[in-house]
């Protein structure tokens, strides 16, 4: 039977399991650019700040010392007005914990469900994979704290007028998109799409969310001062919609009378059945999702006994009510326990005891129902393929 290695070293003086390791992808100044989260190897439910998921769009800007940041607030306002991080403390505090997850994270898993393509691994890097394909599956979602103050108020010095629709948040990051991450997302490497340039990120978020109590401009993540990777001195957080709306690097905000062109929301990060779909959307809330992370395929064969199923679920509107895992490969399905939350926005643990004494091949399966009703899986397939929430077979043999 298999055993997983956890053998350690020295942390502060004591012998210690073995560290989980993050899968980094550095630029030629090594600094890290791309990093996924080692989920399988982490416990509780707040992911580590040196093992949370990196995703950059366009290019890190330079260091901005917190002393001399600056947000600049225009638009639709009674008065335009600019901020350092000391007026924002003045405020009153808000602290949010709430997964962050990638609207692409698990993209391969569209097509092992739909396509017959092979099952990516959650240990990885996925077989058979290439590019992103060869990353290890669900890689680039996390949780995490984050402290600052509500979005709202801060809009509230400006003065938000009536007919304000959205709000644009623009970062200081700023490069030209990679148009091959844009055609591997739509899987036709020769199909023309809008070249925008070199542009600063942004995303034009809709009034009604900007205005809900939770959704932030953070300073701290984990406890301390957020680090430059994760969007320092001041980013943004939207908690259940996937992690491209979370703009990093805040520089300014404009209030609108309509939604903006923002690239990343009309031509990436985008629903439809096809890029010519008339009715594309952008992403915005995820649906619902439950990662069994013990056992693994790779446990596999287990003895016949007793067994702790075990795993996490989240939903983009809010709080997990049910989880239930399914031995027989979804054929029938029981209640699992799961943790109580007072946190809407994060992931809940649960567990389920599997009483097998019959040897043979075994599909687990587990799904949730949020806080709305809304029963795993709630996306459907999308030429992007982003915003994945299907349910996963965890494969086992039993001797």
């Amino acid at each position: 039977m298999p055993r997983r290695e956890i053998e350690g070293g020295w942390i502060k003086g004591w012998t210690d399991r073995k560290r989980p390791e993050q899968l980094e992808f550095k630029d030629r100044d090594d600094r890290t650019v791309f990093a996924t989260s080692p989920i399988t190897a982490l416990e509780g439910r707040i992911t580590p700040t040196d093992y949370y998921y990196v995703v950059n769009q366009l290019g890190a800007p330079e260091l901005i010392h917190p002393d001399e940041w600056e947000l600049e607030i225009a638009g639709v306002v009674d008065s335009p007005i600019k901020i350092g991080l000391a007026d924002l403390k003045k405020l009153p505090p808000r602290t949010v914990r709430a997964v962050t997850e990638c609207a692409g994270n698990d993209t391969m898993y569209f097509d092992y469900l739909h396509k017959n393509g092979y099952k990516p691994s959650l240990l990885g890097p996925a077989k058979g994979g290439k590019g992103l394909e060869a990353i290890p599956a669900t890689g680039m979602v996390s949780a995490g704290e984050f402290a600052g103050v509500s979005l709202r108020d801060v809009l509230a010095l400006a003065g938000v007028r009536p007919e304000a629709v959205a709000v644009r948040m623009q970062g200081a990051d700023r490069g030209k998109p990679d148009m091959a991450l844009v055609k591997g997302s739509i899987g036709d490497k020769n199909y023309v799409v809008k070249d925008p340039g070199v542009i600063n990120f942004d995303k034009g978020l809709p009034i009604e969310k900007a205005l809900e109590i939770d959704t932030i401009l953070a300073w701290s993540m984990n406890g301390e001062h957020l680090h430059h990777i994760h969007g320092a001195p001041v980013r943004a957080v939207v908690p259940g919609w996937s992690g491209n709306w979370w703009v990093k690097w805040l520089s300014e905000i404009e209030i609108m009378d309509r939604m903006p062109d923002c690239y990343h929301q009309t031509e990436y990060f985008v629903m439809g059945d096809g890029p010519d779909d008339p009715n594309l959307a952008p992403c915005m809330a995820m649906g619902v999702k439950t990662l069994i992370l013990d056992p693994l395929d790779e446990d596999s064969p287990l003895t016949s006994g007793s067994h702790a199923v075990r795993g996490l679920s989240w939903s983009g509107e809010g709080a997990i009510e049910k989880v239930e895992v399914s031995a027989d490969g979804g054929a029938t399905w029981s209640e699992a326990q799961v943790e109580e939350s007072h946190d809407r926005w994060m992931w809940v643990r649960w567990t389920w005891v599997w009483d097998v004494d019959q040897p043979g091949q075994y599909q687990l399966m587990a799904r949730a129902t949020d806080e709305h009703g809304r029963l795993q899986p709630q996306t459907k397939p999308n030429f992007q393929r982003k915003h994945f929430d299907g349910i996963i077979p965890t494969d086992i043999e039993i001797v």
